[in-house]
C-alpha cells in the first residue's frame, strides 16, 4: 500500500458535507413550521380583525426581536453540536456593564460596554468549550450563574435607568423608515446569518464540525476555531438582544430575563437544530420565533393565563417538531 492511498483513505471520510445536506432531512419540518405559521395567521385574522393591523405586527415583531436575535446565536452553537445557556445571564451581565457606563453621558461608552462584554463572556465560553474541552452544558450553565451574580454584585442589586442616553433608548424605540429599529436589526442580522451558513465557507466548516468533529478536523478544519468563534458571536447577539430590551423599557435590571435561556433554546430547536448539531437553520430560527410570537399575541388578545400559555406554546412546539425528528428517524 502506498502513502498516497493511504492519505485518499484517511482523507476521504472526512471530506464535509454542505449545509443543504444537513437541511434535506429538515424537509418535513421546515414544511410543518412554514403550514403552522400560515395557519396561525389565518385563524389570527378570523377570529381577531385587527391582528393583521400595522400596530399589531409591531407589537408581534417587537415581542420576538430580542428572543430571535439571542435565538440566531444559539442555533449556530447548536449546529456545531453545542449548547449555550448562558446567553440571558450575558445580556444581563453586559447592559449592567453599559449601564456602569451611564454617569459619564456617552452613548458611545455605554453600547460600548454593553457589547464589549458580550463578546468577552462568549470568547471565555469558547475557550472553556473548544480550547480546555468542558462539557459546554456544564461551562455555560456555570457562566450564566456567574454573570448573573457579577450584575448583582456590579450594580449593586439596584437597577439601573438609562433615559439620559438618547442614542441608546432609540436602539428600543427608535424607528428606520417607519420600521422598529430592533425589528429592522431582527431582519438585518437574520439575512446576515443567513448568508454567512449558506453561502460561506465558515458555514459550510460548520454543519461540517457539528455532523462530525473528527472528521471534520482530519479534513482541515480549525474545528476549536468554528467552536469558539460561534460562542463569540453567541455572546454578541445575547448583549445586543439584552441592550435593546432594557432601551425600550428604559430599565436595566440585574435580575431580569430569568429563564430566557429556555425560550431561546426552545425557539431553536423548534426551527429545526438537532441537539446532537449538523442541522438547523436561521430560516427556520426566524419561522420559529414568529410562531411563538404569534400565539403568545392571540393569546394574550384573548386574555388567557401564562400559566395556560405556557401549556399551549409547548403543544405547538411538539406539534411542528414532532414530524420532522420522526422523518429523522425514519432516515437513519
Amino acid at each position: 500500500m502506498t502513502m498516497d492511498t493511504l492519505e485518499t483513505k484517511v482523507v476521504e471520510p472526512a471530506l464535509p458535507a454542505r449545509p443543504s445536506d444537513a437541511w434535506r432531512h429538515l424537509s418535513i419540518g421546515a414544511m410543518s413550521r412554514a403550514a403552522v405559521l400560515v395557519a396561525l395567521v389565518i385563524v389570527g385574522q378570523a377570529i381577531a380583525p385587527s391582528f393583521l393591523s400595522l400596530a399589531n405586527i409591531h407589537v408581534i415583531l417587537l415581542a420576538v426581536a430580542a428572543i430571535g436575535i439571542m435565538a440566531y446565536g444559539m442555533t449556530l452553537v447548536v449546529i456545531t453540536g453545542e449548547i449555550d445557556l448562558s446567553i440571558a445571564g450575558i445580556a444581563i451581565l453586559s447592559c449592567v456593564a453599559g449601564g456602569l457606563m451611564i454617569p459619564t453621558g456617552s452613548a458611545t461608552l455605554v453600547i460600548g460596554a454593553t457589547l464589549l462584554t458580550g463578546l468577552v463572556v462568549g470568547l471565555v465560553n469558547g475557550v472553556l468549550v473548544a480550547a480546555l474541552g468542558i462539557p459546554s452544558l456544564i461551562a455555560t450553565l456555570g457562566m450564566l450563574g456567574i454573570s448573573r451574580a457579577l450584575a448583582n454584585i456590579a450594580s449593586g442589586g439596584q437597577a439601573l435607568y438609562p433615559e439620559a442616553i438618547t442614542a441608546y433608548l432609540w436602539l428600543g424605540r427608535g424607528n428606520i423608515a417607519g420600521i422598529p429599529v430592533p425589528v429592522v436589526l431582527l431582519i438585518v442580522l437574520g439575512a446576515a446569518a443567513i448568508a454567512l451558513t449558506k453561502y460561506s465557507i465558515f458555514g459550510r466548516e460548520l454543519y461540517a464540525t457539528g455532523g462530525n468533529v473528527r472528521a471534520a478536523a482530519l479534513s482541515g478544519i480549525n474545528v476549536v476555531g468554528i467552536r469558539t468563534t460561534v460562542f463569540i458571536i453567541s455572546g454578541a447577539c445575547a448583549s445586543l438582544a439584552g441592550m435593546l430590551e432594557s432601551a425600550r423599557l428604559s430599565y436595566i435590571n440585574p435580575a431580569g430575563l430569568e429563564g430566557m435561556e429556555l425560550s431561546v433554546l426552545a425557539v431553536t430547536v423548534l426551527g429545526g437544530a438537532a441537539l446532537a448539531g449538523g442541522s438547523g437553520s436561521i430560516a427556520g430560527t426566524l419561522v420559529a420565533a414568529l410562531i411563538i410570537g404569534i400565539v403568545n399575541n392571540l393569546l394574550n388578545q384573548f386574555g388567557v393565563s401564562i400559566y395556560l400559555q405556557q401549556v399551549v406554546t409547548a403543544a405547538v412546539i411538539l406539534a411542528v417538531v414532532l414530524p420532522g425528528m420522526r422523518q429523522r428517524g425514519i432516515a437513519k
